[in-house]
C-alpha cells in the first residue's frame, strides 16, 4: 500500500531532524485521543522504512470520570494491533495538591516522570509525542502572555533528549484530515473543552480571535519559534565559549567580563544563576544592562542569591556570613573565609610577614580602617579589589595596627626576620585565580 502523503511528510521530518535511528525501539505516547493515536497509526506504517519496533504507553490521570474508559479503549486498541502497553494510573489531582500546583502543570511533570520511567523500564531509546504546531503555537502565545525570554519561547523541539515529536510542524487539521481519510480510532477528551484550564481558553477563546487577523498564526508562531531557536543555540555558544572564565568557590562564581558585550554578560549570568536553581527575571535582567557602566552594585536575584559587580568583574552568590576575627596562638594552619595560612617556625611562601603570635589577629575591615592616613577603602579602589570580596579579605593586624592585607598593602618592617617572631605565610588564596593581575601593595610606614 502506498504512503499517505502526510505519512510521507512524516518519514522526511524524522529524518532531516534526525528523530528516530534505524533499529530504535519508540515508546509511543497515546492517550486515545486524535493526536496521539493518528502518531501511532503513522508510525506503524513507517514502521518499515524506519526499522524501528513499537511500544505504547498510556497514563490514566485519575481526573475524570471517563478516563476509565479511555484507559480501556487503549488497551483494546493495542491488542488488536498486536502492540506491547504500559499503563499507570496516577492521582493527578492529589499530587497537584501537595505540591500546590495547577493540574495542568501536575499532569505534565507526572506523564513526563511516568514516560521516561516506561522508557527505561522497557528498553526503548526514545519516546515520541504526538504534540503539532498548533500546541506549539499555542504554547508560545501562552508564555508570552505570562512572561518569558527569547530562549523562554523555544518550549517545544523536535527532539528534546529522549523525546521526540514527529508531528510538531503538522497542523491540527492535517492530523484530523489524516484520521478522517484513514478511519483511525480515537475517542474525545471532554476535557479539552474546559476554558477554565488556561491552555484551552487560548485555543477556543485567543487563538480565534487571532486568526481574524491572521488566518495563517500558527505559521507565523512557528516563524518565531525558528528564530528562538537561532537564539538559544547562540546563547549556549557564547556559554560555551565563556566558561574557562568561571571561577567556582564556596558561595559564589566570578568571572571576568572583560571584551564581552550586553548580551555576553547577559547570558553569562543567567548561566551562574542557573547554578543556585534560580533564574534572572525582566526587571533584573534591565536593572544589570543599565547599570553596566557603573563600577559597582548589588541586585537580589533572591532571598539568598545576588548578583554584584566589581570593576570588571561579576559575582553570583549566595548570601553567606563571613568570619569576622580570627586569634592566632599555637603554630598550625588556620582558615580564614577560605584564605588559608599557616603560623610556623618556618618560610613556608612567597608571601609571609614575621609575628609575635600573642599579639597578632586576624580580622575583616570595619568602618573607618585607615593604614596611616590613608583609609584602607582607597587602597581597595588603588588595588583594583571587588567591592564585593572586600567584606571578607583578612587584615592581619598586631594590635590595632594593619600590618598585611594581601594584594594591597603590605607594612615592610614585618618582612624582616627577628628572633623569637613566628612565621605568617599565606598558602593559598581563593581569589588568586582573578587577583593575579593585581599586583601586591608594598608600603612602608
Amino acid at each position: 500500500m502506498p504512503l499517505d502523503e502526510l505519512e510521507v511528510q512524516v518519514f522526511k521530518f524524522i529524518e532531516n531532524h534526525r528523530l528516530i535511528s534505524p533499529s530504535s525501539k519508540v515508546l509511543v505516547a497515546i492517550s486515545g485521543g486524535i493526536d496521539s493515536m493518528s502518531l501511532l497509526h503513522v508510525l506503524l506504517k513507517l514502521q518499515r522504512f524506519l526499522h524501528i519496533e513499537i511500544v505504547a504507553a498510556h497514563m490514566n490521570h485519575l481526573i475524570r470520570s471517563n478516563a476509565f474508559r479511555d484507559e480501556e479503549f487503549v488497551r483494546e486498541l493495542c491488542v488488536t494491533l498486536g502492540i506491547e502497553l504500559h499503563v499507570e494510573r496516577v492521582d493527578v489531582p492529589s499530587f497537584c495538591a501537595q505540591r500546590k500546583v495547577g493540574i495542568e502543570e501536575g499532569a505534565r511533570i507526572l506523564r513526563y516522570d511516568f514516560l521516561e520511567r516506561t522508557r527505561e523500564k522497557s528498553g526503548c531509546d526514545c519516546i515520541a509525542l504526538g504534540h503539532n504546531l498548533n500546541d506549539l503555537a499555542e504554547t508560545i502565545l501562552y508564555r508570552m502572555i505570562r512572561g518569558t525570554s527569547l530562549t523562554g519561547l523555544v518550549c517545544m523541539l523536535p527532539k528534546d533528549g529522549h523525546k521526540v515529536r514527529p508531528f510538531l510542524y503538522l497542523k491540527r487539521d492535517q492530523i484530523e484530515a489524516y484520521a478522517m481519510r484513514n478511519q483511525i480510532p480515537h475517542i474525545e477528551d471532554e476535557s479539552n473543552f474546559d476554558v477554565t484550564y488556561a491552555r484551552n481558553y487560548i485555543r477556543h477563546k485567543i487563538m480565534p480571535a487571532v486568526r481574524a487577523l491572521n488566518e495563517d498564526v500558527e505559521s507565523t508562531l512557528k516563524q518565531v519559534h525558528f528564530s528562538a531557536i537561532l537564539f538559544s543555540r547562540h546563547a549556549c555558544q557564547i556559554r560555551e565559549r565563556f566558561k574557562d572564565r568561571l571561577c567556582h568557590f564556596k558561595n559564589r562564581v566570578i568571572f571576568s567580563s572583560q571584551g564581552m558585550d550586553e548580551l555576553e554578560i547577559v547570558e553569562m549570568l543567567k548561566f551562574c544563576v542557573e547554578e543556585y536553581q534560580c533564574q534572572l527575571g525582566y526587571r533584573q535582567i534591565e536593572q544589570i544592562v543599565s547599570k553596566l557602566k557603573e563600577s559597582s552594585w548589588t541586585i537580589d536575584v533572591s532571598d539568598t542569591v545576588k548578583v554584584k559587580k566589581g570593576f570588571e568583574f561579576f559575582s553570583v552568590e549566595r548570601i553567606n556570613r563571613p568570619v569576622q576575627k580570627m586569634i592566632l596562638s599555637n603554630e598550625g594552619v588556620y582558615e580564614f573565609n577560605q584564605w588559608l595560612f599557616e603560623l610556623s617556625k618556618d618560610v613556608k611562601s612567597d608571601r609571609h610577614v614575621f609575628i609575635n603570635a600573642r599579639q597578632t589577629t586576624i580580622r575583616t575591615r570595619k568602618k573607618g580602617d585607615r593604614i596611616s592616613t590613608t583609609k584602607l577603602k582607597d587602597l581597595f579602589i588603588e588595588a583594583k579589589i571587588p567591592h564585593f570580596l572586600r567584606d571578607e579579605m583578612p587584615l592581619v593586624c598586631v594590635g590595632d595596627e594593619v600590618i598585611w592585607v594581601p594584594y594591597v598593602y603590605l607594612n615592610n618592617s614585618f618582612k624582616e626576620k627577628k628572633k623569637d617572631l613566628l612565621v605568617l605565610n599565606l598558602l593559598n588564596d581563593p581569589y588568586s585565580c582573578i587577583l593575579k593581575e593585581r599586583s601586591e601593595r608594598r608600603k612602608v610606614i
